[in-house]
């Protein structure tokens, strides 16, 4: 863990160099400086809204492991996206997973499926946003080895979620076959140690049940396509508050760029990577680097200040120990007892 710390760090230092290179920071401060703030208490409220439409959609998703109110599965999200703010790995989903597991007596493993088959709809919905981006844009002449880069990465992406969907529906349906298949590619690795990633294998997929019925599954998708535009208009709204009036397609194209570039390992809270992605966006659409800079600061903050207040408030109201929420565990052995 330490190793990938500082390898997020390295990473984040390497993208802010990237971002502040050639840039004159006093623009950034004045342009910053005069953000209208009225204009960003909606961003803010948004901000808030995210985490209730993602506990409203994990509702749908747990509900064929165990029917759980709305309180607790919006308590773990935001304490999941807060430890993502300033915990690294992203161990801010095993904590989710962890969190509600323990409120909730259920299988964390099982629970952790549950965010793995959510994360396969964000996917969904942002590869359907950057096939529209890419069909709609037209690249201009110096920027087109990168359009042929976005839709070469577009395409290997697009073969990685449909193998992805296919793996999680032949463990589901071919459990056993596929634990088989684990124990024997484990064979190099000590008995007990090789049972115990079986046995998360298996808990795994008891969590792997897409939704309960064909309302449910109506239901995750209208919420998970709610909740990417409302991040492409919280986009719009961070650049009217500074005075910058993007163009229709750029806070999609925008999204999709900042999904990427959370992927890539950095410091906690993306820091660096969310900043350079932000900033060429804004640039490919004419804007200076000064201007893009300063509004991926500004749109960064949005998210990541009230994320940590809010994850900090959750964590004070409910009491939670600090010990038992970092020593995050998935269960390596059955747990019956748990199991719904």
């Amino acid at each position: 863990m330490n190793r990938k710390f500082w390898l997020g760090v390295l990473i984040s230092c390497a993208f802010l160099y990237f971002a502040f290179r050639n840039v004159d920071v006093g623009l950034i401060f004045l342009s910053i400086k005069s953000t209208s703030l009225p204009l960003l208490i909606p961003v803010v409220m948004l901000t808030v809204l995210f985490y209730l439409i993602r506990a409203l959609r994990w509702f749908h998703l747990m509900e064929p492991i165990k029917k759980i109110g709305l309180s607790n599965l919006f308590s773990s999200t935001v304490i999941g996206f807060a430890a993502n703010c300033v915990l690294p790995a992203r161990l801010g989903e095993f904590i989710r997973a962890d969190y509600i597991g323990r409120m909730e007596r259920i299988s964390k493993s099982s629970s952790l499926a549950t965010i793995v088959i959510e994360r396969l709809f964000d996917v969904f919905t942002i590869l359907l946003i950057f096939l529209f981006v890419i069909l709609s844009t037209n690249f201009p002449s110096e920027w087109e080895s990168i359009g042929k880069a976005l839709k070469t990465g577009g395409l290997l992406l697009f073969i990685i979620f449909i193998m992805s969907i296919l793996l999680l529906i032949g463990l589901k349906e071919k459990t056993q076959t596929f634990l088989n298949i684990a124990d024997k590619v484990c064979f190099f690795l000590p008995r007990k140690i090789k049972q115990k990633i079986v046995d998360i294998l298996k808990d795994f997929s008891k969590g792997l049940v897409l939704v309960k019925g064909p309302f449910q599954l109506l239901a995750v998708i209208f919420y998970s396509l709610i909740l990417w535009s409302l991040t492409v208009f919280q986009i719009y709204v961070v650049g009217l508050s500074m005075g910058l009036s993007l163009p229709f397609w750029a806070p999609f194209l925008i999204t999709v760029l900042l999904c990427f570039s959370v992927a890539i390992p950095s410091a906690p809270g993306y820091i660096g990577t969310f900043h350079l992605a932000c900033q060429y966006g804004l640039i490919f659409y004419g804007f200076s680097k000064e201007k893009a800079l300063s509004m991926a600061i500004v749109l960064h903050a949005a998210g990541f200040i009230p994320t940590v207040i809010l994850g900090l408030t959750v964590f004070l109201l409910h009491h939670i120990s600090l010990r038992n929420l970092t020593n995050v565990r998935i269960p390596l052995r059955k747990e019956n007892e748990l199991e719904m």
